[in-house]
Formats: C-alpha cells, structure tokens, sequence
C-alpha cells in the first residue's frame, strides 16, 4: 500500500509518515469478492479492518442489514478493544479491499499514538447516530 491511500483513512491519517510506515510493515493487504463473509458474528476478533475500496455491509446473524461501510472507513475495534467476539458479520458488497492490522499492533498503535482515537470516537459516534433515534430528530416532527 501506497502512503497516500494509507494517508486518505482518517484513522492513520492522525499519524506521521514514518509511522503509517512502520505500520503497513506489519499489516495484510486482502480483497474480498462481492457477496464474501469476511467476518462472522461471535468469531474470535483478531484483526482490524481498514477499508481501502469497495463497501461492507454490517449484519446480524439474521441478515438485518444494520450498517453500509466504505473507502476510509474501519470495522473490527470493538472486538479489539474490549476483548470478545465479533458483534456483527460482515460481507462485501462489491469487491472489498481491506488492510488488516492484528490486534496486538493495533493495541499497540492505541497505546503509542492516542490520537488515532480521535477519529475512531468520531467514527463510532457517527455509527451510533446512524443506529438510534435522536430527540432532536423527533422535536422536528412536532
């Protein structure tokens, strides 16, 4: 992977060059073809997912489509951060290019650049607003 697709995924964005660098190093490149599970709700989180092109759907076991990802975004820190396994399954949409980072580098990379939790928070943050109504949101219905 290029720097400059490394530099356009927020969460590696917040980092210097030689970081994103060092990074990459221990990092896979895979892409998944359209319609491939490429990860299952309730297996063991071993690695984090950046999204470098194409889109994934976040289901549930039942096939509820709950959210649509694309190029920049990431999935896979919850199961990372607290330790349990995957909360939802994940397919591609169309073919999907990921960077996969294993748990014990992004731990590391958490614990070494706290500022790559900043677009994290706003990414989840956006999650859940996409998730749940919002008072505001209603007020206008009034």
């Amino acid at each position: 992977m290029h720097d400059d697709e490394a530099a356009a995924i927020p969460l590696l964005a917040a980092l210097k060059q030689k970081d994103r660098a060092k990074i990459l190093a221990n990092a896979r490149r895979r892409t998944f073809a359209p319609g491939e599970q490429v990860v299952h709700e309730g297996d063991t989180a071993l690695n984090l997912f950046l999204v470098v092109s194409g889109h994934a759907v976040v289901q549930h076991d039942d096939g509820r489509p709950v959210a649509l990802l694309g190029p920049g975004e990431f999935f896979g820190e919850l199961g990372l951060v607290e330790e349990h396994p995957r909360i939802a399954t994940i397919v591609a949409q169309d073919e999907l290019t990921c960077i996969l980072l294993p748990a014990w580098e992004f731990r590391t990379l958490l614990e070494e650049h706290p500022e790559m939790a900043v677009p994290m928070v706003h990414a989840l943050i956006r999650r859940l607003h996409g998730l749940t109504p919002h008072e505001h949101e209603h007020d206008h219905d009034r």
